[in-house]
C-alpha cells in the first residue's frame, strides 16, 4: 500500500493517523472523563481512572507517530507512514506507562517533565489575567500497579494505524 492509497483509513498526510476514529474517540473519552466524570460522582474513581488509562493507551502511540511524521516532513525527509514506527510508538507508550507505575524515579521524570510542558500554557494564562509568572510545578501522579492492566490497549492504536502504513 502506498501513502496515497485511497483505501487507507486515514489520509496519507503527516500526522493523518490522528484522524482515525480510534484516535478521535480516545480524545473525546479523555476530555469527557477528565473534565466531567472524574470527581462528578457518576462513576467510581477506579472506573474513571482506568478509563483515562485505556483512552491514553489507544491515543498516545498515534500521537507520537504523528509527531515524528510531522517533524520528518518539515525536515524534508521521508515520513512514512511506517508500521515499524507505529509498533515502536505503541511499545514505547506501553513500556513508559508501565515504568511510571513501577519506578519512583521514572515517575518523577514524568511529573516534572509534564509540568515543564504545561508551564507555557499556565504562563500565558497568568499573563492574560495580569498575574505574575507561575512557578514550575510537577503534575500529580499516583502510582497504581493495576494500571498496567490497561497497557494492552496500545493494540487499538496498532489496529487503527495498521492499514494506513506502508510496508517496511
Amino acid at each position: 500500500m502506498s501513502p496515497s492509497d485511497p483505501s487507507a483509513d486515514s489520509p496519507a498526510v503527516p500526522g493523518g493517523g490522528l484522524l482515525h476514529p480510534v484516535a478521535l474517540l480516545s480524545v473525546v473519552v479523555l476530555v469527557v472523563n477528565d473534565h466531567w466524570l472524574k470527581g462528578g460522582g457518576l462513576l467510581p474513581a477506579v472506573v474513571t481512572g482506568k478509563l483515562s488509562d485505556l483512552a491514553g493507551m489507544a491515543f498516545f502511540p498515534l500521537a507520537l507517530q504523528a509527531g515524528v511524521e510531522v517533524v520528518l516532513h518539515r525536515l524534508g525527509r521521508p515520513w512514512g507512514p511506517s508500521r515499524k514506527l507505529l509498533v515502536g510508538t505503541a511499545a514505547a507508550t506501553g513500556l513508559f506507562f508501565a515504568g511510571i507505575q513501577l519506578s519512583d524515579g521514572l515517575a518523577a521524570v514524568w511529573t516534572h517533565g509534564l509540568g515543564v510542558l504545561q508551564w507555557p500554557v499556565h504562563a500565558l494564562g497568568a499573563l492574560w489575567r495580569g498575574d505574575g509568572l507561575p512557578a514550575l510545578v510537577a503534575v500529580g501522579h499516583t502510582a497504581d500497579v493495576t494500571d498496567i492492566l490497561t497497557v494492552p490497549a496500545v493494540g487499538l492504536a496498532v489496529w487503527a494505524g495498521w492499514r494506513r502504513q506502508v510496508e517496511d
